[in-house]
């Protein structure tokens, strides 16, 4: 082959890999969200939460995570569907779901998942639906939304929260990793967790 053509050859590869590279760009940009955005998106779409929580209650109780494939890929699973993941016994179990509702909050990839924490007295941890977006500078900061049966606010891994500290309009606590909260309407919260940092969060 022809030194020239190995130039071309090249040359393309090289024009694919950066268009490829811009439209994930475009795509990361357009769909991560600040804390406004967050917000408003409770605002907009509180009907179809509230639909999506009752179809939560109702799933097995061994489910604690629901995504779609695209963002997060998972073996034996088609690309583009809704799937729920769970522990039975001492094995992960994956497996597909119909659910037209949930697949309209994940499929734009707003939302990356939802995770589902169920109450457990040896944990101290109670139910909690958590939606994880997809938020701006998300190398260190997790970010979203989560329900509340109780319309109280809730640690970061599901935990009770006793005498939680005002912090502007929510609530934080500090440690290691710094975690906001705050009530959007009722039983919907704004939550934030800025991991080994002691950052302020977006008020």
């Amino acid at each position: 082959m022809s030194k020239k053509r190995y130039i071309t050859i090249a040359a393309i590869i090289l024009a694919t890999a950066v268009i490829c590279i811009l439209a994930l760009r475009s795509f990361i940009g357009r769909n991560t969200l600040d804390k406004d955005q967050i917000i408003q998106f409770v605002l907009d779409n509180e009907d179809l939460l509230n639909q999506a929580v009752e179809e939560i209650w109702n799933l097995d109780g061994h489910i604690h995570v629901v995504a779609i494939t695209r963002f997060r890929p998972r073996p034996g699973i088609d690309f583009e569907s809704l799937y729920t993941s769970g522990t039975v016994g001492n094995q992960n179990v994956t497996e597909p779901l119909d659910s037209p509702i949930l697949y309209e909050l994940l499929r734009d990839g707003r939302i990356r998942s939802i995770g589902i924490t169920r109450p457990d007295p040896t944990l101290g941890t109670t139910y909690q639906i958590q939606f994880d977006f997809n938020v701006r500078s998300a190398w260190d900061r997790y970010g979203g939304v989560y329900f509340s049966r109780n319309n109280v606010p809730i640690l970061f891994d599901a935990r009770r929260w006793t005498n939680p500290e005002v912090y502007g309009d929510g609530w934080v606590s500090y440690g290691r990793n710094f975690y906001y909260t705050e009530r959007i309407v009722p039983q919907w919260f704004y939550y934030e967790m800025l991991f080994n940092s002691s950052r302020e969060p977006q008020r």
